[in-house]
Protein backbone atom coordinates (compact mmCIF):
# COMPACT_ATOMS: atom_id res chain seq x y z
CA UNK A 1 0.00 0.00 0.00
CA UNK A 2 1.81 3.12 -1.04
CA UNK A 3 1.09 6.46 0.77
CA UNK A 4 -0.01 9.67 -1.43
CA UNK A 5 -0.40 12.87 -0.46
CA UNK A 6 -3.71 14.91 -2.20
CA UNK A 7 -3.32 18.52 -3.00
CA UNK A 8 -6.16 21.01 -3.32
CA UNK A 9 -6.56 24.38 -5.05
CA UNK A 10 -8.88 27.18 -5.20
CA UNK A 11 -10.07 25.85 -8.42
CA UNK A 12 -11.30 22.37 -6.79
CA UNK A 13 -8.68 20.93 -8.82
CA UNK A 14 -6.46 17.93 -6.89
CA UNK A 15 -3.15 16.74 -7.83
CA UNK A 16 -2.34 13.31 -6.31
CA UNK A 17 1.55 12.66 -5.48
CA UNK A 18 3.27 9.78 -4.57
CA UNK A 19 4.77 10.33 -0.82
CA UNK A 20 6.37 6.67 -0.56
CA UNK A 21 6.47 3.40 -2.05
CA UNK A 22 5.30 0.48 -0.04
CA UNK A 23 7.71 -2.79 0.34
CA UNK A 24 6.53 -4.32 -2.65
CA UNK A 25 6.40 -1.49 -4.64
CA UNK A 26 10.18 -0.30 -3.75
CA UNK A 27 11.80 -4.33 -4.55
CA UNK A 28 9.43 -4.24 -7.84
CA UNK A 29 11.72 -3.17 -10.95
CA UNK A 30 8.96 -1.17 -12.35
CA UNK A 31 8.03 -0.21 -9.17
CA UNK A 32 4.70 -1.37 -9.25
CA UNK A 33 2.24 -1.40 -6.41
CA UNK A 34 -0.85 -3.60 -6.66
CA UNK A 35 -2.79 -2.91 -3.36
CA UNK A 36 -4.54 -0.44 -2.22
CA UNK A 37 -3.63 3.50 -2.39
CA UNK A 38 -3.24 5.00 1.05
CA UNK A 39 -3.81 9.13 1.23
CA UNK A 40 -1.91 10.11 4.27
CA UNK A 41 -2.24 13.99 4.26
CA UNK A 42 -4.50 16.28 2.29
CA UNK A 43 -3.07 19.53 1.53
CA UNK A 44 -5.58 22.89 0.96
CA UNK A 45 -3.60 25.17 -1.40
CA UNK A 46 -4.88 28.68 0.02
CA UNK A 47 -4.53 30.87 -3.16
CA UNK A 48 -3.49 28.93 -6.04
CA UNK A 49 -4.94 27.69 -9.02
CA UNK A 50 -3.36 24.33 -10.17
CA UNK A 51 -1.13 24.15 -13.35
CA UNK A 52 -4.13 23.09 -15.54
CA UNK A 53 -5.83 26.30 -15.32
CA UNK A 54 -3.10 28.23 -15.02
CA UNK A 55 -2.12 27.28 -18.71
CA UNK A 56 -5.67 27.91 -19.53
CA UNK A 57 -5.27 31.38 -18.83
CA UNK A 58 -7.38 31.31 -15.58
CA UNK A 59 -6.10 33.85 -12.61
CA UNK A 60 -6.81 34.74 -9.05
CA UNK A 61 -7.89 37.73 -8.38
CA UNK A 62 -8.92 38.85 -5.30
CA UNK A 63 -10.73 35.33 -4.43
CA UNK A 64 -12.31 35.67 -7.62
CA UNK A 65 -11.28 33.00 -10.56
CA UNK A 66 -11.01 35.10 -13.96
CA UNK A 67 -9.84 34.64 -17.50
CA UNK A 68 -8.46 37.17 -19.90
CA UNK A 69 -11.43 37.22 -22.81
CA UNK A 70 -9.62 36.34 -26.19
CA UNK A 71 -12.59 38.02 -27.99
CA UNK A 72 -13.26 41.36 -26.09
CA UNK A 73 -9.92 41.62 -24.01
CA UNK A 74 -11.99 42.20 -21.04
CA UNK A 75 -12.30 39.89 -18.02
CA UNK A 76 -14.60 37.13 -17.52
CA UNK A 77 -15.67 35.65 -13.99
CA UNK A 78 -15.33 31.88 -14.19
CA UNK A 79 -18.41 31.30 -12.29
Amino acid sequence: MCDWEEFIFVCNHTTLRLKSHCHFARNDPNHQCFGVKVLRDSWFQEGQLCDNCLDKGFRLQNGVIWRLSQNQGRHHNRR
